[in-house]
């Protein structure tokens, strides 16, 4: 019995300053020996003030004050992990959310330009191999038919001047900026969502697969693809638009408002041209022209508070129509030009889009 009561003795002097309450308002612990034993041994409680409560010695004993090299290092560790993953790994995360839309971003770009300038084939001025870079390898599925060619070879009444097409670049340069700037917005919201990103990037690969498929078009060949494919592109980049974005995005605007047109006139260059749609089958020039008119109207015109984007886009892409149809007019043309119900239908769309550009609209 002797030996028992020293050696709780030595115990509790050793054990004293790690059960220290002293923090908490608690006393020392005391033993107390019970008056009965149990199997041949003391029971023994710890004493606790009424006005106190025990707390958990979690929350009374802090880590950082530990005494203990080991308790040290890794609360180090802890704390430089947790400073990675604030600046570092967050960062690391968001790159990587944005790149599949920055890669197909950087690819339509290309494409964009290729069909544009005629530069997909790695053929050198003199009908030799060019040197091969990097833009040539990637672009070198683009066919030598570029915008304009297709539009000459597929003239429609509603078929707006080459300058229209410029906007491919513009659009491809304003996606660039604004995912970038994304990537690299250090709020703690999201100025892009990953829905965004990710209908972005459908979009652009829509776009891109319809601009290689359009420059293989050749006289007499007109890709059911490029009629097709093309609805997709602003029924993806439109959707961040129909909901409610905490931030104006113009790119989306453009790219969604110039799409709708390029769709609408896909399809009237179909009905003039392929004649592959049941029950319909081709039509005259004037009757494309007409539903082109009816659908791009009941679509783009005829919404209410439109955005600016959308506005310019509007004015810009009837301007160009219009433009086409008054080039090369003669004395001896005028009259059928008069004559024409797709022109005044025209006319009267471009007043429409004028109207809503520089006037206020009505909600």
């Amino acid at each position: 019995m002797n030996v028992s009561l020293a050696i709780l003795l030595i115990l509790s002097i050793y054990i004293k300053p790690c059960l220290s309450f002293s923090s908490a308002g608690l006393s020392l612990p005391k033993l107390s020996q019970t008056t009965h034993r149990s199997n041949s041994s003391f029971e023994y409680r710890v004493r606790v003030p009424d006005n106190k409560k025990l707390q958990p010695l979690a929350n009374t004993v802090s880590t950082n004050d530990s005494k203990c090299v080991i308790t040290k290092f890794s609360n180090k560790i802890t704390n430089a992990i947790s400073w990675f993953d604030e600046n570092i790994m967050n960062r690391i995360l968001r790159l990587a959310s944005h790149a599949p839309a920055i890669l197909s971003q950087a690819y339509f770009g290309l494409i964009a330009m290729a069909s544009m300038m005629g530069t997909g084939p790695m053929v050198s001025q003199a009908g030799t191999v060019a040197e091969a870079t990097i833009a040539s390898v990637l672009t070198k599925s683009v066919g030598p038919t570029t915008n304009t060619v297709f539009a000459n070879l597929f003239p429609t009444l509603v078929t707006p001047a080459s300058f229209v097409f410029l906007v491919w670049p513009v659009i491809a340069v304003l996606q660039l900026v604004t995912v970038v700037i994304s990537a690299l917005y250090q709020g703690s919201d999201e100025f892009l969502s990953q829905n965004d990103l990710s209908t972005l990037t459908l979009a652009n690969i829509c776009s891109s697969f319809w601009l290689l498929i359009s420059s293989t078009a050749a006289p007499g060949y007109l890709p059911i693809g490029s009629f097709l494919i093309l609805p997709l592109v602003p029924l993806f980049s439109g959707y961040p638009l129909r909901n409610n974005p905490k931030y104006m995005l113009p790119a989306f605007q453009l790219y969604f408002s110039f799409t709708t047109i390029a769709s609408f006139l896909a399809f009237a260059v179909e009905l003039q041209y392929g004649g592959r749609i049941p029950i319909i089958g081709k039509v005259s020039e004037e009757i494309a022209a007409s539903v082109f008119l009816m659908l791009y109207s009941g679509a783009s015109l005829s919404v209410r508070k439109k955005s600016l984007v959308k506005r310019v886009v509007n004015f810009g892409a009837l301007s160009g129509i219009l433009f086409k149809r008054f080039a090369g007019i003669t004395l001896g043309t005028l009259s059928p030009l008069l004559l024409s119900i797709s022109f005044w239908g025209t006319v009267g769309v471009w007043g429409w889009s004028v109207k809503s550009l520089f006037f206020t609209q009505s909600d």
